[in-house]
């Protein structure tokens, strides 16, 4: 009977175009053992009901099941997994029932999730480097300035780091690039890495804090890969700056530093409203050189523009043409 009735909601909100899928479970993990996980409850599923019953229940942690009866469709459940009651740091699943509560009280939506649970400290290390180029992705940067780098512990409730009353734990850091430990010991270095190539950039995080009687001691080690490239600093176009109509013009460039790939950008305009006569595309290149060629139907002085680009920098140039 209970199932006929969520049945008969859920063909209910169908109709009303709403979908069955109505139950979100999320979670702030992975979380490490001993430190708190919650979980977050949203439920999409139509209702008047003055309050609904959630039922929460883990399969191997009978201890943490828990129903919370709330008018909000947005619940939040906090729970700590600690190391010496749970099997091992893995993958595990909770269900969730929420339950119509009234006088033909029923089970209107379930849900089931899955999260992760860890021995170690989780987190990142993100990097940051002040350059103009809007194009700065997939963990390049330029060899022409220091690199912000910043451990991240990933404890959204503050429960290692300390946030809103609660104490922090006592922090360490040990920093490792290319194979070499760094003298530096601190959340933040700001190396610079001065020639092109793969930098492998570890830290190993350690945290020791007292909670209650317990003494909890945990480390966990963030990695990340930094391509470091010259930025173009230099370039130079040889060229005439005067060509009669439908004469070849070529020019020729040569990017002086700069590590490849290089794309570049081109157009010709004049000073008359509308009159782009050419927008290139972006041209991809391997090389430091290469050479651009055109010729004019029409008299008058083209502004000719370019931006040449690779993964840390943008660099452009100018000159004027007259055709005659």
């Amino acid at each position: 009977m209970r199932n006929l009735s969520a049945f008969i909601l859920c063909i209910i909100s169908f109709i009303n175009g709403i979908s069955c899928d109505s139950i979100e479970i999320q979670d702030d993990g992975p979380a490490t053992l001993d430190s708190p996980i919650t979980f977050t409850v949203i439920n999409r599923y139509p209702t008047p009901a003055p309050s609904l019953e959630y039922r929460i229940k883990f399969d191997q942690f009978p201890q943490h099941d828990k129903t919370i009866v709330s008018s909000s469709v947005v619940v939040e459940y906090s729970v700590i997994f600690e190391s010496s009651l749970t099997p091992k740091a893995d993958k595990y699943t909770m269900q969730v029932d929420v339950w119509f509560l009234g006088v033909d009280s029923r089970s209107v939506a379930n849900a089931s999730h899955t999260f992760e649970l860890s021995d170690s400290l989780v987190g990142s290390i993100t990097r940051y480097q002040r350059i103009s180029y809007e194009y700065l992705v997939n963990n390049f940067v330029s060899t022409e300035m220091p690199v912000k780098l910043t451990a991240e512990i990933a404890d959204p409730s503050g429960f290692f780091t300390g946030r809103c009353g609660i104490p922090s734990a006592n922090i360490t850091y040990k920093w490792i690039i290319n194979g070499s430990p760094q003298e530096e010991s601190s959340k933040v270095i700001e190396p610079t890495f001065s020639e092109p190539q793969l930098n492998n950039i570890s830290v190993i995080v350690s945290a020791t804090k007292t909670n209650g009687s317990r003494l909890i001691q945990k480390s966990g080690s963030f990695n990340i890969t930094l391509n470091s490239k010259h930025p173009i600093t230099n370039a130079t176009i040889d060229g005439p700056t005067e060509v009669k109509v439908f004469e070849r013009l070529q020019l020729d460039f040569k990017i002086h530093r700069g590590t490849p790939p290089f794309q570049y950008r081109y157009f010709f305009s004049m000073d008359q409203p509308n009159s782009i006569d050419e927008s290139g595309k972006m041209i991809g290149i391997n090389e430091s050189s290469f050479s651009i060629i055109k010729t004019f139907s029409e008299k008058g002085t083209r502004e000719f523009h370019i931006a040449l680009i690779n993964d840390v920098s943008a660099y452009r140039m100018e000159m004027n043409i007259k055709v005659h």
